[in-house]
């Protein structure tokens, strides 16, 4: 059989509209019809004996995928469970961690909405201490970890005041789109004696994990973004060290507490799944082995990066602006970030995204999640296997197009 390659054909291995132009990966993912089958089986076996399903047969399957989700993270089976999403999976561990009044959480400007806001949550409630560092892009690696060192410094040097119990590292932020160094920035504050909280929402599918060599205090990240399994799936990755105060947002019978963080007793009874649809949990061995079947994790995200530059120079170059990146252009990874051109509107910056939103969907038959960095407007644009540079040019048509609609110069 001939091999499909990667680009606008293999548009045909997924169940999208032929008209839509699918460049916005990144928010919500997309999984194979080979993939969809097999969900749809999952689902259908759960209704032929519910209890047989939910009380037997799908603890083990949903094993297999740990193990299999295990060997492509590099961590032990028994380190990572399966969460309905990245913010199930934040909220799991801020809210259960055993804060005190005064402990300060390091945190990006960067930081996704819903984590920022549950911040606020344990700010108010708890009375903890966010401390946040601004990131102006574009910047380099070694700025980053300078500003976040110099942050901890003048943190710690404060007489009478608890230090930094916890830092929130982004492995990539979703607006702007942009690869932090998480892996030197998890070393710099652990040598500190802060844990290390590592969003990955966007990066399993996208970069490679090592949890081995990362060891960071907790890891998660959504599976159904890049790594081709349907909504809603993420992990949670806890060394054990750190699970015995870890509990799952919706405390349930096999609760217990535990004196020593070490003590990972209870953590995988604590995690089976709910009376939920586990069939996304249980696609992730699947959808690991199809991407092995097109070529891997390595070519996957080879095509994904370069469509991504190549495009991102494209539609820049149609816009007359410029890519978001840095001189030694680690900034991007499979998510580009384009300058949109100077437009004049009264319309205040939600009213903005939520007009380029709905109208590129309704209008253009394509997804542009606008954003502010710097007082500029920027749009975030996704490479995938199955989008080319064809995509990217009607891109640049239809946001010229949006551009030109809501200026009212």
């Amino acid at each position: 059989m001939t091999k499909l390659p990667f680009g606008k054909a293999f548009r045909q291995e997924f169940g999208l509209e032929p008209e839509y132009v699918p460049i916005n990966h990144g928010s919500y993912g997309l999984y194979p019809n080979s993939i969809k089958e097999l969900y749809y089986k999952y689902q259908d076996e759960a209704e032929k004996h519910p209890d047989r399903w939910n009380r037997f047969e799908r603890h083990h399957l949903i094993r297999e995928s740990r193990e299999s989700l295990a060997q492509l993270i590099k961590c032990d089976t028994d380190d990572v469970v399966f969460v309905q999403n990245a913010s199930q999976a934040s909220n799991t561990i801020l809210r259960s961690f055993p804060f005190k009044e005064g402990d300060k959480i390091l945190y990006y400007r960067t930081i996704y909405v819903t984590l920022d806001k549950t911040l606020d949550f344990l700010r108010d409630h708890y009375k903890v201490q966010p401390i946040c560092i601004d990131l102006h892009y574009p910047l380099e690696d070694s700025e980053v970890i300078e500003l976040t060192k110099e942050k901890i410094k003048q943190e710690h040097a404060k007489e009478g005041e608890p230090k930094i119990r916890m830092a929130i590292i982004d492995v990539l932020s979703s607006l702007p789109a942009a690869r932090l160094p998480y892996e030197a920035l998890t070393k710099v504050v652990q040598e500190h004696g802060i844990l290390a909280m590592l969003d990955g929402a966007h990066a399993v599918g996208q970069v490679e994990l090592n949890m081995k060599e990362l060891d960071p205090d907790f890891l998660f990240s959504n599976c159904h973004k890049w790594l081709y399994t349907p909504r809603g799936c993420a992990f949670l990755y806890v060394p054990k060290r750190n699970q015995g105060v870890v509990h799952p947002t919706t405390i349930a019978a096999p609760y217990q507490f535990h004196d020593d963080p070490a003590d990972y007793s209870s953590f995988l009874s604590e995690f089976a799944p709910p009376t939920i649809d586990a069939s996304p949990y249980i696609c992730v061995k699947a959808a690991i082995e199809y991407r092995k079947s097109i070529g891997g994790e390595a070519a996957i995200n080879a095509y994904c990066h370069d469509i991504a530059v190549k495009g991102g120079e494209l539609v820049a170059k149609k816009l007359g602006t410029s890519v978001m990146e840095n001189s030694t252009k680690t900034l991007t990874a499979n998510m580009v970030n384009i300058e949109l051109p100077h437009f004049k509107t009264s319309k205040s910056d939600s009213e903005v995204q939520a007009f380029f939103m709905k109208n590129s969907i309704y209008e253009h038959h394509t997804v542009f999640p606008v954003y502010k960095n710097n007082n500029k407007w920027w749009v975030r644009l996704c490479g995938q296997i199955y989008v080319d540079l064809d995509d990217f040019d009607y891109a640049a048509d239809a946001l010229t197009a949006l551009i030109n609609e809501i200026s009212e110069d």
